[in-house]
């Protein structure tokens, strides 16, 4: 799925996507491409720095001495003004390579991920921290839009042959949150991964990393399978056995879908360059 299928009915469109870089003043933004570029990155480390913040706040984990609410208030301008960078920045990088991105999967799902991961920052988490933890029924409602979005995003993702290795990212962000915060399931999650990931690399090692044989996808396919359910189960006992103060379970879960949405924003943008 990319852009292109999506609008392939509207006369017109794909000419109109085309020529955008060549309009005025758009044209004019060509020489100076690399530091809005540059900016972007900035904009994405002040909004993801505010986003892991409060969520693994909200998990039980960071700054814990901090009240939800009082660090969700504290982070909220820095999370706006890295939000607001990356949008202006993003747009005027899109609008110069308008074409490429029409006919991306990685870019269809970057933005899918995008509007699931502001609906769980403005909508759900900060609603969640002001009320210290407590999950209503509105903000279930919401979150459970903000899920439907992103599992939309990720099953793009995995559909496209080219792509769905980019899937790898927002699982490997899972582990690493378990092996860096968890207490129960650390060192089963840092066993797991390695073992799993270890033993596929060393799997194309000996038979070559350009190797395309259906039989060495099918065996990538269902690690990456593996990987995922182990995650569920040993997340599912963290979430549910941790203390996170008044937080509860759901209240937990979110936060874990919240800073994997992001991760998916940032992994389909990453992946743009590889899979076109």
């Amino acid at each position: 799925m990319t852009f292109e299928d999506l609008f392939k009915g509207i006369p017109g469109a794909a000419d109109f996507v085309t020529n955008m870089p060549k309009v005025w003043p758009i044209s004019l933004l060509q020489d100076v491409y690399a530091p809005f570029g540059a900016l972007h990155l900035v904009g994405l480390a002040l909004m993801g720095g505010a986003v892991i913040l409060l969520n693994l706040r909200l998990m039980g984990a960071g700054l814990t001495e901090e009240q939800p609410s009082t660090l969700e208030r504290n982070l909220r301008p820095w999370f706006i003004i890295g939000l607001c960078i990356v949008l202006g920045t993003g747009i005027i990088i899109g609008m110069l390579n308008s074409d490429k991105l029409y006919k991306s999967v990685p870019f269809f799902v970057k933005i899918m991920s995008l509007i699931a991961a502001c609906i769980f920052s403005f909508g759900v988490t900060n609603a969640v921290a002001k009320a210290e933890g407590k999950v209503s029924m509105p903000i279930i409602i919401t979150g459970s839009i903000a899920f439907l979005v992103w599992a939309f995003a990720l099953g793009t993702f995995s559909m496209d042959q080219i792509s769905a290795p980019g899937l790898f990212h927002p699982l490997a962000a899972a582990y690493a949150i378990l092996v860096i915060f968890g207490v129960r399931t650390r060192w089963i999650a840092a066993a797991a991964f390695t073992l799993l990931f270890g033993g596929q690399f060393i799997m194309y090692w000996i038979v070559g990393f350009n190797t395309y044989e259906p039989v060495f996808d099918e065996v990538s396919r269902y690690v990456m399978v593996a990987a995922t359910l182990i995650m569920i189960g040993l997340f599912g006992y963290e979430l549910y056995k941790g203390k996170a103060d008044a937080a509860t379970p759901l209240a937990r879960m979110i936060a874990l879908f919240s800073i994997l949405t992001w991760v998916t924003v940032a992994a389909g943008g990453r992946w743009i360059g590889f899979a076109s």
